[in-house]
């Protein structure tokens, strides 16, 4: 019982650490059509169709990440701690999409099915980058030592934040080179 009311003493004068909380996320999905008649036709169409360019190269399917973070801190008279930290993740995943009112064959349809769920956990797993960075920042955030001022507090919690979010863009990119993005998880029409 005396340990309970000395810990909720420490959590009501702020001296202990809050605990992190997942990250604020919202999905949103943008599809693009394609009209494929038989499979033959469904690598063509999702290459003539595809809105996705990225770094000079078109692709099938993209997500798009983006962590944001808000951080409130206690200032004492010779310094200044981080008390709590809430992050945000915004997710856009771009994929193909056969209409539901286009005429084409049911085995063309399986075959976009697999494929389609294949690429969808291939970007998921890019959505994951986001999702771990932002679970980053929250830990990394709250483990800053106090500094002498506020402003010198914000500037090195941007900063580290930032550098944790390319961490985690560069994770992207190794996961894509790792996988051939996602042809060695099975991305692919055959």
């Amino acid at each position: 019982m005396r340990r309970a009311l000395l810990w909720a003493a420490l959590v009501w004068w702020g001296w202990a650490l809050p605990l992190g909380a997942e990250p604020k996320t919202t999905i949103q999905f943008k599809y693009y059509w394609i009209y494929p008649r038989s499979p033959q036709e469904l690598a063509r169409e999702l290459d003539a169709r595809s809105p996705i360019i990225f770094e000079g190269k078109k692709y099938r399917g993209y997500t798009q990440w983006r962590v944001s973070w808000r951080f409130y801190w206690q200032e004492a008279p010779q310094s200044c701690r981080i008390i709590q930290v809430k992050t945000y993740l915004e997710v856009i995943y771009t994929l193909p999409q056969i209409p539901p009112t286009h005429g084409t064959t049911p085995e063309t349809r399986q075959k976009f099915n697999r494929y389609f769920q294949a690429l969808f956990k291939h970007e998921e797993n890019h959505k994951n980058s986001g999702l771990y960075g932002a679970r980053d920042i929250e830990r990394t955030l709250l483990t800053l030592a106090p500094v002498k001022t506020c402003s010198e507090l914000e500037r090195l919690a941007n900063q580290t934040a930032q550098a944790i979010i390319e961490k985690y863009r560069r994770r992207d990119k190794e996961y894509d080179q790792r996988t051939d993005h996602g042809r060695r998880e099975g991305v692919t029409l055959d």
